[in-house]
């Protein structure tokens, strides 16, 4: 009876554990962001590298999304003001005294640890290399979801001779 019941504990936290996941993973709640973000005009027409806007990733866990000011390195309200819809909503949080609220869209699973620091700048990897689709997009994704399959990870691990141990992921 005891066994029973320990084992049907154990079934309702693995049930539990696993419908977190996949709702984090697949959850298919539509995103919408404040700026529909062109990433091919930035990458490719503007010749901009991912890092000029994802600043943290060579520093921190995380790679961090672009505050407004980042954007005004490049974009002047006095002379663009008016000449695209997505630049005057820029300019609008400016005027508003606020930060661009982006959504986060790229994640991990819960019980993964990941550092863009060490991938970017002890790993040496390209940010496509994981982001494999962002030079391509023309507007922001439009759900969240999980940037690398874990097979992806473990088979780049093996190839750079990283460890493959559980525990040096997950925690």
């Amino acid at each position: 009876m005891l066994r029973t019941a320990s084992m049907f504990v154990i079934l309702i936290v693995v049930v539990g554990f696993v419908t977190i996941v996949y709702g984090i993973a697949f959850r298919s709640e539509r995103i919408v962001q404040p700026i529909a973000f062109n990433h091919v005009v930035h990458l490719d027409g503007a010749g901009m590298q991912c890092i000029e806007c994802h600043m943290d990733a060579e520093t921190g866990v995380s790679a961090g999304l672009p505050g407004k000011r980042i954007c005004y390195d490049c974009h002047d309200i006095d002379d663009e003001a008016n000449t695209h819809p997505e630049k005057d909503k820029l300019f609008a949080f400016d005027e508003q005294d606020m930060d661009i609220p982006w959504q986060r869209v790229a994640i991990t699973r819960p019980d993964v640890y990941f550092s863009h620091r060490r991938h970017v700048t002890s790993g040496k990897l390209e940010c496509t290399e994981c982001h494999r689709d962002q030079p391509t997009l023309l507007t922001p994704p439009s759900t969240a979801r999980l940037v690398m399959p874990m097979d992806a990870c473990i088979q780049c691990h093996k190839k750079s001779g990283v460890s493959s141990d559980c525990l040096a992921c997950h925690r």
